[in-house]
């Protein structure tokens, strides 16, 4: 493996600079980095837009044609459209604006306009039938499906079972007994694990969904700019510039180079993305202050730790370097622009494999705890998806991770070396079909 000298170190920077100023200038690297940021903050600033949207709190009418019913239905329906807000750990209750608003209606046929005209979500008519039985009409143009109907229906059930109760004498005091429900424990069936509640597996899922995010920005990073650095080697192929560049540098230089500054392209888009959206969760609490008029504080996903944060920065440089070396050899074997997406496949369904991978095993279509799932995930080619997903779900520990960033940092080593020499005889290739003979012959060229 040749030494690196000072000339070496002076070619690989100035090719560097050149990749790197040449991809930043371009107006799709500028639009991309916009469109990313925006929608960084976007998402950073989702609780503020769902809290804008649902300011408003629906409206619910409610009309009373049976003079004669027993119990009050206005109570009723709201007890049950805006249940008691769950309490926090103090045993204080949360405050929240009521989703509903529940009003009586005086005029049937004017608040059924209401609803018409948008100005009521719904419009519940309670009335007597022949036989003396509370019949219930909504007047909705939410779908029969809705959350306002469905809830509208629940609360006819007990209107009416409250009715006929006071119809046969008993007392509202002794009926509100009738409708305590009874204490139901769950438990799981291993007596000394606590059972799963929904709270605690809606927190498992924004984890994963933190953890799929990570590690598709990964396999969309390498996809995208290791691609950019095959289109770069050979654009200048098939302009013959790689000809004129030879003369002042090496292939290795060269190849350093283009991976290099694209890496550099990269990584200040991935900062601009992720500090957009860093800074938009720590604005958060200020922004739906100034437009709720509330504050929620900052609340960042438990998946999302330092330490999560940090494994990916690290996987995500040392990942993207280990195929961006391979893609600029895999752009030397080729002279044309139409040959550049069949060269790359290789490598873009090896990274598209990691990844799949690593979501299968995290959602439990695969056991991430299979030993082939654990031996893949030591594999440099896959780690950064594998490695780091485990990492998050707790069943791969910090040594691990290291021994893997290890690897990973070695594989880095020999690929280079063996990318160097495909590149040095690859380049100079031209008018070859690409394939497995190609990269064989430039191989055996390369000195």
């Amino acid at each position: 493996m040749r030494r690196l000298v000072k000339g070496d170190a002076a070619n690989i920077v100035a090719i560097a600079r050149r990749e790197f100023v040449s991809r930043a200038r371009t107006r799709t690297f500028v639009l991309s980095t916009i469109v990313l940021v925006l929608v960084a903050v976007a998402v950073g600033l989702v609780p503020v837009v769902v809290g804008y949207l649902n300011r408003d709190s629906a409206r619910v009418a409610v009309y009373v044609g049976a003079p004669d019913l027993h119990g009050d239905p206005v109570a009723t329906l709201d007890a049950l459209l805006n249940p008691p807000s769950t309490q926090d750990t103090s045993g204080a209750a949360a405050t929240a604006t009521k989703a509903y608003t529940i009003v009586k209606s005086t005029d049937l046929e004017a608040d059924r306009q209401r609803v018409l005209d948008g100005k009521l979500n719904a419009l519940v008519d309670v009335e007597r039938d022949s036989r003396g039985e509370a019949v219930f009409t909504v007047y909705t143009s939410e779908p029969d499906s809705s959350r306002t109907a469905l809830v509208s229906r629940q609360a006819a059930t007990s209107i009416a079972v409250a009715d006929r109760l006071g119809r046969i004498g008993l007392a509202p005091s002794d009926q509100a007994g009738l409708f305590v429900p009874p204490e139901v424990t769950i438990r799981s069936p291993d007596l000394s694990k606590p059972a799963a509640s929904s709270q605690a597996m809606a927190q498992d899922l924004a984890d994963m969904a933190v953890i799929f995010a990570l590690e598709m920005f990964l396999l969309l990073a390498i996809i995208l700019y290791g691609t950019w650095v095959a289109q770069s080697v050979v654009e200048e192929k098939s302009s013959r510039m790689m000809e004129i560049v030879l003369v002042a540098a090496s292939p290795f230089q060269i190849l350093a180079g283009k991976v290099l500054g694209v890496s550099a392209a990269a990584l200040l888009q991935f900062v601009a993305v992720v500090g957009a959206t860093l800074a938009a969760l720590f604005a958060e609490d200020q922004v739906a202050s100034v437009i709720l008029g509330e504050t929620g504080g900052l609340s960042l996903p438990s998946g999302l730790t330092p330490t999560v944060l940090v494994a990916f920065s690290v996987f995500f440089v040392l990942g993207f370097v280990l195929y961006a070396v391979l893609f600029a050899a895999a752009g030397s074997l080729v002279s044309r622009q139409e040959d550049v997406n069949q060269i790359v496949q290789p490598m873009t369904l090896m990274a598209s494999a990691g990844f799949l991978i690593s979501t299968y095993s995290s959602i439990g279509m695969f056991d991430p705890n299979a030993s082939w799932v654990v031996a893949l995930s030591w594999v440099p080619f896959l780690s950064p998806y594998m490695m780091l997903s485990r990492l998050a779900a707790g069943t791969a520990g910090l040594l691990e991770v290291v021994i893997a960033v290890v690897l990973l940092l070695a594989m880095i080593v020999l690929v280079i070396w063996v990318a160097a020499r495909i590149y040095s005889a690859g380049v100079l290739m031209y008018g070859q079909k690409p394939g497995v003979h190609a990269m064989w012959k430039a191989l055996r060229q390369a000195s």
